[in-house]
């Protein structure tokens, strides 16, 4: 009974077989509900560090937080746990083509995406206008104009994946997408929204003045790559 519980609660990865199975794929590796209290970018900054190299196995366990091999959104959509895969600890090493920031509801609606050119980043720098490849957000660009386009410039008050064109003071600031997160008091009304984490998005593909508080809230913040 032991050696049947540990069977559910454990999935051991090997490295080899992710990486000659996936190329081509998309293949999610961070999934972050809205909501739950914890923090978005300590937990994408997280080392998992238990991936053996030589042997090519990742004991995965979802209770620590780990998002299984070959996870499909469909068998986590409803986890309110953040979960990451192991792989991206070895992120130099997977070949990566593309990443996808995805946004959707809990019923699994995907309400806003980018597509982001992979090659040659790592897993911080990978999040930058200059990689855009595809988006849902018809006036978003490789060479538009961004006063943050970054994963944690904002992190002293506590915006992160930050997607904003212009910063005026509170009622003037025009942005795309931002994780509001736990770290800090949050500077303006239009981002104290509770419970942490929430992720707020301009809707109808174009940018939002956050003050007029007319942007989405997604239920789920996925990120997925594919490799070469």
């Amino acid at each position: 009974m032991k050696l049947v519980i540990y069977m559910i609660m454990v999935t051991i990865i090997k490295i080899g077989e992710a990486d000659s199975c996936c190329k081509g794929e998309w293949e999610l590796v961070f999934h972050a509900p809205s909501g739950n209290g914890e923090n978005v970018v300590a937990a994408w900054k997280k080392r998992h560090g238990n991936c053996d190299l030589m042997s090519g196995c990742c004991p995965c366990s979802m209770k620590d937080g780990c998002l299984p091999y070959n996870a499909k959104l469909e068998t986590f959509r409803t986890s309110r746990k953040i979960l990451k895969s192991p792989y991206l600890d070895l992120w130099n090493s997977l070949n990566i083509k593309k990443v996808k920031i995805e946004l959707s509801s809990k019923d699994g609606n995907r309400l806003a995406f980018i597509e982001f050119n992979g090659q040659g980043s790592n897993y911080m720098n990978w999040f930058h206008n200059g990689r855009i490849l595809r988006t849902s957000w018809t006036d978003m660009s490789p060479s538009g104009s961004y006063v943050f386009f970054s994963i944690d410039r904002e992190a002293r008050i506590g915006r992160y994946f930050s997607i904003h064109k212009t910063y005026h003071g509170c009622p003037q600031d025009f942005g795309w997408f931002v994780v509001v997160d736990t770290t800090s008091t949050q500077v303006c009304r239009w981002e104290r929204r509770k419970p942490f984490p929430q992720f707020l998005y301009s809707k109808h593909g174009r940018i939002t003045k956050w003050n007029d508080m007319n942007y989405g809230m997604a239920d789920v913040f996925n990120i997925y790559i594919q490799r070469g």
